[in-house]
């Protein structure tokens, strides 16, 4: 299945199936493996059931939390942590095209079929097959087909919309026949810019990301403190099979989870940095 049929799906369910993630998963890079089924279940499964045991130490409510945990990874982690690396490796794809494009057309020897060809041999992944597409379609083509041309490509990468103004003058310049080097630069140079903060504001979140693991190694930390510092006898007796600990625990619990839900949400939101027409 390609990206470009099921990608506006996906925005409106809440899960996507195995199909569609492996999809994104491919697009840049090797298929979905049993592996990653394993990683993407087994940590937030393990942190699930580790982390209620050690407040309440309830085997069965734990092997039912890690599950949950699991399952949560699976259907709800995975295809966000996947889709978000598509997205990233397909920008880097793009804008690694228009700066090779932009150098490859200074150069007045080159035709702009010949920057083309040599711009996607460049290129990886999904983006060097719908460049490989392109220059077919553009082989002996007339005015209407080059429309038609661009305009599929430009369709399937529409939310980068500097990305869409680039191949917007890349469609001019095969219809007039000539080159307007001078605004595709600025292009370029718009694109960069973008690529910039965007790799700022990734690097934001990754320090946001390492202050959440150390947040949960310190609650495991306080967690811990408090049960061993009463006797782990008395804290068994007085909290942890007891009504009232049971209550705080389930409290404590939700409380954290609607934390995790929330962080990750802000995790995956890259909205700030759309460029909105």
């Amino acid at each position: 299945m390609k990206i470009s049929t099921f990608n506006a799906k996906t925005k409106k369910k809440k899960f996507v199936n195995a199909e569609e993630i492996n999809a994104f998963k491919a697009a840049y890079g090797k298929p979905l493996a049993k592996k990653d089924y394993v990683r993407h279940a087994a940590i937030p499964g393990l942190v699930a059931g580790v982390f209620s045991f050690l407040l309440l130490y309830i085997w069965w409510l734990s092997l039912i939390l890690g599950c949950i945990g699991a399952l949560y990874g699976l259907k709800v982690l995975m295809p966000k942590i996947i889709k978000r690396a598509y997205e990233r490796d397909s920008f880097r794809e793009r804008n690694k095209f228009v700066n090779n494009m932009t150098s490859l057309l200074a150069n007045d020897s080159q035709t702009l079929l010949t920057s083309l060809g040599r711009a996607s041999d460049r290129s990886q992944g999904e983006l060097r097959e719908d460049l490989k597409i392109l220059i077919a379609s553009l082989m002996g083509a007339d005015q209407e087909q080059v429309i038609q041309a661009f305009k599929q490509l430009s369709n399937k990468y529409r939310e980068d919309i500097i990305f869409d103004q680039y191949l917007e003058q890349l469609e001019t310049c095969v219809i007039e026949g000539r080159t307007n080097l001078d605004t595709l630069k600025d292009i370029k140079s718009y694109h960069n810019e973008i690529k910039e903060k965007k790799d700022d504001y990734e690097r934001k979140k990754e320090g946001h990301l390492k202050d959440m693991k150390m947040l949960c190694g310190v609650i495991v930390v306080f967690v811990l403190a408090i049960t061993f510092s009463f006797s782990f006898d008395t804290y068994i007796t007085a909290f942890a099979k007891h009504p009232i600990g049971w209550i705080t625990g389930g409290i404590y619990m939700t409380l954290m989870f609607f934390f995790f839900k929330s962080f990750t949400t802000y995790l995956f939101d890259d909205s700030i940095m759309e460029v909105k027409t």
